[in-house]
């Protein structure tokens, strides 16, 4: 899967999976290889974002800066390397460096357009430097692929509710993930932010 915004889990080679943390104990969708950034679990626990993240200790950012320089050195001789690419691009994002991830998923999807966990990935990298509306578009983008992505769908919600302010639209999303996912383990939290959402002063939400 992909990732969900800041911290989440681990999943196989070439799809991360961690939340992207807003501040209102809901988490970000995120796909993931390499050393998840934040995160720990399949579905990663919501984290606020008045807490702050676990830095890396010194051991770990330079082991990651390592395996940087390696990605770095074995894509100049293999360009069209698609993991290598996801995988360099997940260093990037473990390091906080978000344009140069954007830049390596960008070529993996070049090489690989229809994947929808390093899009969704591309999404959170996109939202982290202040580009919402680029980053609703990319969960969107992974959701023509695949209707049922679960961090697409948690992800769009995020961003429509807190950044686009589009209530109606984060409501609808969250509702067709609950419909692909009943057993989801966000579901009461979910749940709980949508009858917020429809009961709140002057909401014309559905």
């Amino acid at each position: 899967m992909a990732r969900q915004s800041p911290p989440q889990s681990r999943k196989p080679p070439s799809t991360r999976t961690a939340h992207l943390w807003v501040s209102h104990l809901m988490t970000f969708a995120f796909g993931a290889f390499a050393g998840i950034m934040i995160a720990q679990t399949g579905w990663e626990t919501p984290q606020t974002v008045s807490s702050p993240s676990p830095q890396p200790s010194p051991q770990t950012t330079s082991a990651v800066a390592g395996r940087i320089r390696q990605l770095e050195e074995h894509l100049s001789h293999a360009p069209n390397d698609v993991e290598g690419r996801i995988q360099l691009g997940n260093a990037y994002y473990d390091t906080e460096k978000y344009e140069s991830a954007i830049i390596h998923y960008g070529r993996a999807l070049e090489l690989n357009p229809r994947n929808p966990d390093v899009i969704v990935d591309m999404g959170i990298a996109y939202r982290f430097i202040g580009r919402s509306d680029v980053a609703a578009q990319k969960f969107r983008d992974a959701l023509a692929i695949d209707a049922r992505h679960v961090n697409g769908r948690y992800n769009l919600g995020i961003v429509l509710k807190w950044d686009v302010k589009d209530i109606p639209g984060a409501i609808a999303a969250w509702d067709t993930l609950l419909m692909y996912h009943p057993n989801h383990p966000n579901t009461a939290s979910i749940r709980q932010q949508m009858a917020e959402m429809r009961n709140a002063p002057g909401s014309a939400a559905p």
